[in-house]
């Protein structure tokens, strides 16, 4: 913003300077020639035209910086909502590159949420083949049915242990979103019955 408020200063000197000299030429001569007059007119005609789109590009970063904070508040809320869940929740690109955690998912991995982002989500699994099949079935489909396997997770420094992982591709973007829960947990029974009437 600060090259704008340069040009639009610029711009404002501009003008002054272009009204001085126009005093001046009126002073100086007491006819000025129809050229002068003329390429006065079209620059004085220039530097208001770049005044008005020097306003409108402004309005349009006010507007920009608006939506970003919203955009920015509205992503804080999401993350909010994400790390209140109880339930491990990651998302991953569709080869299961972890993009993000949330804190269950932090602690259950033994893993800071900051360190999770890049790391293979294979990492944490030890039935690789497992994971690979429910990736290639959400790579698939957009946003198609809930796939839900069991896997042994290995946390970083603790004991493996049997866990359900249940995964989904979002609709809106090439991303994939995992829950992992307890082989007992109240999901199982959604995912079993997803699609039934």
């Amino acid at each position: 913003m600060g090259t704008l408020h340069n040009l639009t200063l610029r711009t404002a000197t501009a003008v002054g300077r272009l009204a001085e000299l126009q005093r001046r030429a009126d002073r100086v001569v007491d006819k000025p020639s129809l050229l002068a007059k003329s390429a006065l007119t079209e620059l004085s005609t220039a530097l208001e035209e770049l005044q008005v789109a020097n306003e409108a590009l402004q309005a349009q970063l006010d507007d920009l910086a608006t939506a970003r904070e919203q955009a920015s508040s509205t992503q804080r809320a999401l993350d909010d909502f994400a790390n209140a869940m109880p339930m491990v929740v990651l998302w991953t690109d569709t080869d299961g590159v972890i993009q993000k955690g949330n804190d269950a998912a932090s602690q259950l991995l033994n893993i800071g949420t900051h360190h999770l982002p890049g790391k293979p989500l294979m990492l944490f699994v030890t039935d690789r083949d497992v994971l690979f099949a429910a990736l290639r079935s959400l790579s698939e489909g957009n946003g198609g049915p809930l796939v839900n396997v069991e896997v042994t997770v290995r946390p970083r420094e603790r004991r493996p242990r049997k866990m359900q992982l249940s995964g989904r591709r979002l609709q809106q973007d090439a991303r994939c979103v995992w829950f992992l829960h307890e082989p007992s947990s109240p999901l199982n029974s959604l995912a079993s019955h997803e699609g039934q009437p």
